[in-house]
């Protein structure tokens, strides 16, 4: 049995429409299927559980954003449930390294019903698990910012919430443990990356892999209201890491102590200081 877990919300609607041709599809096969959303995050999150723990899915196949995503990964990895994700939301940068984005929505679902899931890594602070990127600084300031906007509506909030934020931008210190190894930076922004994009497909860290094991970590030093400006159109194409502000570490687990909070898939995660640890293979999932 299949659960399709739906955050209406999504898409304008759209994330409700394609889970009913993915239900279409998926009981053509003969599978047998349970639709679940909630009227709020609470309310979901009670049926889900529920169905979690009666139905004993094979799978759980989510309609939504990365926000989404981060909430159903809270709940299925500690029951070892895999996980297709059918991306309908605003930055949908899990599906991204899934490469499940860029397929047509018939291929996506065709994918789930008929391909093998494979396991991949995740980040976790504390309890919470997150799958794409933890970030800190400026960014988090953004993404509190653009995550409070009513419009518009996709990836140009972030563009505008970072023009915003860039009035108050400043540089901060940092000590950070990347595995036996501690350091001390002046940070504008701090990415930990399980996977290589976020923000609507930012390649902040273009080599991050969901299933080495790894995080790689972007530090983006001290630099101006301009210089970021400049450089902020190249995380696009991943051409940013040619930039002598930003510097690469790769570490299994780090600890940041410093200034402000940090986001995780969008989601805000925890106040600093944290401790991150990637734990390899601890989801299934289906992927391109």
């Amino acid at each position: 049995m299949l659960i399709l877990a739906i955050n209406p919300v999504s898409g304008k609607g759209r994330a409700r429409n394609q889970a009913r041709l993915a239900l279409e599809y998926f009981v053509a096969l003969g599978k047998e299927v349970q639709i679940i959303e909630g009227r709020d995050e609470l309310d979901f999150r009670k049926k889900f559980v529920y169905a979690l723990d009666s139905a004993s899915p094979e799978g759980v196949v989510a309609f939504g954003g990365d926000g989404f995503i981060h909430e159903i990964i809270q709940q299925i990895v500690p029951r070892q449930i895999p996980l297709g994700d059918v991306p309908c939301g605003t930055g949908n940068d899990f599906a991204r390294s899934l490469g499940i984005y860029e397929l047509p929505f018939s291929e996506q679902i065709n994918l789930i019903a008929n391909s093998a899931y494979r396991p991949i890594d995740l980040g976790k602070v504390g309890d919470r698990w997150f799958a794409a990127i933890l970030s800190s600084g400026f960014d988090a300031l953004v993404n509190e910012r653009a995550n409070r906007m009513r419009w518009p509506k996709g990836p140009m909030k972030y563009n505008l919430a970072m023009v915003e934020k860039l009035i108050q931008l400043r540089a901060h210190s940092y000590r950070l443990r990347l595995d036996d190894e501690f350091i001390d930076v002046a940070a504008t922004l701090l990415t930990v990356a399980n996977g290589m994009s976020y923000g609507g497909g930012m390649k902040v860290c273009p080599d991050a892999s969901l299933d080495d094991g790894l995080f790689d970590v972007m530090v983006l030093g001290k630099v101006s209201r301009l210089e970021l400006l400049k450089v902020f159109p190249k995380v696009y194409s991943g051409k940013h890491v040619r930039h002598p502000a930003v510097t690469f570490y790769r570490c299994r687990e780090i600890e940041i102590s410093g200034y402000g909070s940090s986001f995780a898939d969008g989601e805000r995660i925890s106040a600093l200081p944290l401790r991150a640890v990637c734990v390899s293979q601890a989801l299934n999932v289906w992927a391109a």
